[in-house]
């Protein structure tokens, strides 16, 4: 079985390129089974719905994805609360969300659990009150989830109930006995948190992620965790469990790669990884 994996897309920001046919067209020739994409998908909660099916019609794979923070903004519809984006995507059957899924290739059979995730505090640097963090602003910088997302009133309150949430998916008794790939956008590790030594982000780390995600993880049988937010693209190993951050990015970003060029089709296939079990 081979699964994709590729994360922040933000076909808003990079709407001058073709990145869902472009997405489509490298999974096609990974020869994937499956494409998982662990969220930021647009801005805007009706447009992430229609973008996932426009990349389904263009597969011929399934597709299962988590939404990311900007997936929840309500940004482009003020009048949104946060629970009712939240609901659109839970009634979503390609969103994790929806509840835990069996693939199965007739070899092997493994689940897909998966959640937005949350962030509680655990990656900033020390130092910081819990006042400061959960203002949420640094220096004259706000993280932008502070006035797009209600449930930035209890940051860590969400991160429980995230956890809740993935704990319920993976006790579910379809899932029972089978490897695990779970599937946020948070980050689950420290690993790919941006260094504290760059401006700000020790304190800005506090809103990618926290540790409680690898905690959960840890008692259950997940061999393999996929994430986003962070607009990296690594792999690390923490308690035998592989974790993929598979990040595209904005094309403002992707210079930084220093590729041999930054090309839109170079960046996807550079950004997307491959799992073969």
């Amino acid at each position: 079985m081979r699964i994709a994996l590729i994360s922040d897309l933000h076909i808003d920001i990079n709407e001058d390129y073709p990145v869902l046919a472009l997405t489509a067209e490298e999974a096609r020739a990974r020869r994937a089974d499956v494409l998982v994409v662990a969220g930021d998908i647009s801005e805007t909660p009706e447009r992430t719905l229609a973008a996932v099916e426009a990349l389904k019609g263009m597969l011929d794979c399934p597709l299962y994805y988590v939404p990311g923070n900007h997936d929840m903004w309500n940004k482009n519809c003020p009048s949104r609360r946060t629970e009712e984006i939240f609901a659109a995507y839970q009634a979503d059957e390609s969103c994790l969300l929806h509840g835990p899924v069996v693939l199965d290739d007739g070899r092997k059979k493994i689940a897909l659990a998966g959640d937005v995730g949350w962030f509680d505090y655990s990656f900033a640097a020390e130092g910081f009150s819990r006042e400061a963090l959960d203002g949420m602003a640094f220096e004259g910088r706000t993280w932008q989830d502070h006035f797009f997302n209600d449930w930035t009133k209890d940051n860590p309150g969400q991160m429980q109930k995230s956890l809740c949430r993935l704990r319920r998916q993976l006790e579910n008794p379809a899932v029972k006995g089978l490897p695990v790939m779970a599937v946020t956008h948070m980050l689950p590790v420290r690993d790919f948190c941006v260094p504290e030594d760059v401006h700000g982000w020790g304190f800005f780390n506090a809103f990618l992620g926290g540790s409680a995600l690898q905690d959960l993880y840890r008692s259950y049988p997940v061999r393999w965790a996929v994430c986003g937010h962070v607009h990296y693209r690594s792999q690390a190993v923490r308690d035998g469990i592989t974790h993929y951050c598979p990040c595209l990015g904005y094309h403002t970003e992707w210079p930084l790669y220093e590729l041999e060029n930054n090309e839109a089709q170079t960046q996807i296939r550079n950004a997307m990884q491959l799992l073969e079990v």
